[in-house]
């Protein structure tokens, strides 16, 4: 019996007929399989590619499923020069068109993502409120940003929105991109940061540039921050706790470290994280974007890390105590987190899939959710790994520079130094609490009171602080002036004015000021914080002013209040450079107070409102040289029973505001009504005019296409709502 040796070639026939076997074999599984098995690992070497060249064949025959339809961002390139092929870092002018927007935009390539690009817009003409936009390629995980996302919103971190869009660059279908918000000065600035700096921070050990925050472009805050961080450090190193929380806030801290390792694991510290510093407080406030470059979740061993506030922050009691909190409320959470992640997966799942076997996708997506908000919120195993041996980098002395730092939080020298200012003022202690009784106080240096002490200002009593120097408060301050003896604050030297007076709160502290008579002060930059008003309270928990009489300052605000509640009453405003009073981010009421301008070289506002709720009643704005209210950033303001007379411009609205106007009196104003947009990152405003008297006023009303003056009879159930009226 012969046997045939010979050997036969494979023609392409077999090749062709073998490959479609195997498709049609792993066709076949995908469609017979549980899906919750899909995206685990497949045995004999079959790859993941092939499993998704699998998953797209049965999706072409599945007629059942729908195309979703993306957004779609054009890109339309100079001729001759397509955005996808240019590697050059710098920024190259090309055409951006979206539904209702197309403009001309500066776009580079994205540094810390490969594909990515950031896109810059006009000043003037932002995209939706946004100046920046950051585009980057998507994979099969491209939900996890949007988890992450859903998960900061949970912990009440500031983090920018994450979207998915189609683009289309270069002439061709580039695919689906992830498509957030860049963070910048305009991000911070509509999240109630106006102002602050933001900076990176790394926390590689073996890398200089990771030793101190890395500002983009503001050394002021560098130098103050780097300063008061050293002493922190120094503390810390010396077994002393207690600073960490007075620099960042500790849930603020936690939360963002929670975020860090429910991403990233073991690999929390392996990326920069992003921090604005607030001015108004001389405060970090960290914020979470998801990691870039490499694989966000991959674990890398635990090892040395920088010295810094937050790979600190790990091991610091208050901070581990909310961290623990905040993994335990998410995990109690669980199940609404999944009903919000799969809303997600119903409105992106069909986009991001595109051409996939949506099982397959599902089954991604429950899998990365399940790495997310599974064992990942054990917090006792996150703690552990998060709390690594700290260094300082071997070279830090030569980065070190002598600079006059800030300390925020309790010492073992409080009550020696609280002693010293009592022996350098003639001021009296009693108790923790520095007392000035009726008399007269010469302030010839700048004197910051130790955080937590409280200030007393007994009727009587008249402080006069020489130029340029300060007076900075942490903690509470009470003022007990009354008409017949108010406390007086005058400048050392009429001729040059003082710095201010500045209340500097926690968010727990309380302003109480009655009969103050205060006079000649300006603005200052002082322990690390920037105080724009004359009197400056910072971050109270409510602030009361009654029965005072400020005026004469020579800087941006008379009287400037960021933060708490609110209560101005009887109180006269006058003659400041610039605006009288300033209210930021506060709620509350102004009643039966007075706003002058006299001064024939101000320019400024009579009562300005940013990011606030406020109630204004029988109330005068006279002669202010711009407007007697400005009510801007979202804020919403009720003013009823009130004079406005000889001003420029009775009451503007602007930037998203809403004013509710009734009862009141304009006379002889330039113009009555603005309403306007002045913030391209914000939008419209709108003012709703009810029964008002007006007698002799130049015109009524000045407002452009993004806002609206409208008439009404009364105050709808709403608005009635927001002011608490019956």
């Amino acid at each position: 019996m012969s046997r045939w040796n010979k050997q036969r070639p494979i023609g392409l026939l077999a090749w062709v007929v073998a490959a479609t076997a195997v498709a049609a074999a792993l066709a076949s599984a995908l469609l017979l399989m549980d899906p919750q098995r899909l995206a685990g690992r497949w045995p004999l070497g079959i790859a993941p590619a092939e499993v998704d060249a699998a998953g797209r064949l049965i999706a072409l025959l599945n007629t059942d499923s729908l195309p979703a339809k993306p957004e779609r961002y054009l890109i339309g390139s100079p001729a001759g020069a397509c955005l996808m092929d240019d590697r050059s870092p710098g920024w190259a002018t090309h055409w951006f068109d979206a539904e209702g927007f197309g403009d001309s935009v500066r776009i580079r390539r994205l540094r810390t993502a490969e594909g990515g690009f950031v896109v810059k817009f006009r000043r003037a003409e932002p995209f939706r409120a946004q100046r920046h936009i950051v585009l980057m390629p998507v994979d099969q995980e491209a939900l996890r940003a949007k988890y992450l996302e859903i998960l900061a919103d949970e912990l009440g971190v500031i983090t920018p929105e994450v979207s998915y869009v189609r683009l289309i660059a270069c002439g061709r279908d580039q695919g689906i991109y992830r498509k957030e918000e860049r963070i910048d000065d305009d991000f911070l600035e509509k999240r109630g940061l106006a102002g602050a700096s933001l900076f990176a921070q790394g926390h590689e050990a073996a890398r200089p540039d990771h030793l101190y925050p890395a500002f983009e472009d503001d050394s002021l805050a560098s130098a103050a921050l780097n300063g008061t961080l050293e002493l922190a450090y120094a503390d810390a190193q010396q077994g002393r706790s207690g600073a960490l929380p007075m620099i960042v806030e500790a849930r603020t801290a936690a939360s963002v470290l929670l975020l860090s390792w429910i991403e990233a694991g073991a690999s929390a510290f392996a990326q920069e994280h992003l921090c604005a510093y607030d001015w108004s407080r001389g405060r970090i406030v960290p914020l979470y974007r998801t990691a870039r470059g490499a694989r966000a979740g991959s674990e890398s061993p635990g090892g040395e890390v920088m010295l810094d506030f937050l790979t600190l922050a790990a091991r610091d009691p208050a901070v581990r105590e909310a961290f623990q909190a905040a993994a335990q409320r998410l995990e109690e959470e669980h199940w609404r987190l999944r009903d919000r992640f799969a809303a997600m997966d119903r409105a992106w799942l069909p986009i991001l899939a595109e051409g996939e076997h949506l099982p397959l996708a599902q089954a991604r997506a429950k899998a990365v959710q399940e790495a997310l908000i599974g064992d990942r919120l054990s917090a006792r195993r996150a703690l552990e790994a998060l709390d690594r041996e700290l260094v300082r980098y071997a070279g830090a002395p030569a980065f070190e520079q002598p600079v006059r730092a800030a300390r925020y939080w309790p010492s073992a020298d409080d009550a020696a130094i609280l002693q010293r200012i009592a022996e350098r003022t003639k001021a009296f202690i009693r108790g923790d609490t520095l007392v000035f009784p009726r008399g007269r106080y010469r302030i010839d240096a700048d004197l910051i009171v130790p955080y937590g002490r409280p200030v007393v200002l007994e009727q009587g009593a008249r402080l006069e602080i020489g130029p340029g120097r300060s007076v900075v408060v942490q903690g509470a301050l009470i003022v007990r002036g009354t008409p017949r003896n108010p406390v007086f604050i005058r400048p050392a030297d009429e001729a040059a004015p003082y710095g201010c007076f500045a209340v500097l709160g926690d968010g727990r502290t309380r302003v109480s000021i009655n009969g103050l008579q205060m006079s000649g002060g300006r603005e200052a930059r002082v322990n690390g914080v920037l105080c724009t008003g004359m009197l400056a309270i910072h971050g109270a928990a409510r602030t009361e002013l009654l029965g005072c009489t400020i005026g004469g300052s020579q800087g941006e605000d008379l009287v400037n209040i960021k933060g708490g509640e609110v209560l101005l009453r009887d109180c006269a405003f006058e003659d400041g450079l610039a605006d009288l009073v300033d209210l930021d981010r506060c709620t509350g009421r102004v009643e039966g107070c007075r706003f002058r301008s006299g001064r024939k070289d101000a320019n400024g506002d009579g009562l300005d409102v940013s990011g606030a709720r406020i109630l204004v009643e029988d109330c005068t704005f006279e002669r202010m040289m711009d407007k007697g209210i400005s009510v801007g950033e979202a804020s919403q303001l009720l003013v009823q029973g009130s004079v406005f007379s000889g001003n420029r411009m009775a009451l503007a609205a602007k930037d998203l505001s809403i004013a509710y106007v009734m009862g009141n009196r304009f006379q002889e104003n330039g113009i009555v009504f603005g309403a306007y947009r002045k913030k391209p990152i914000y939008g419209g405003a709108r003012i709703v005019r009810l029964p008002n008297e007006y007698q002799a006023n130049d015109r009524d009303t000045e407002q452009d296409e993004h806002s609206a003056v409208e008439a009404a009879g009364s105050l709808d159930a709403q608005a009635r709502r927001i002011f608490g009226m019956p």
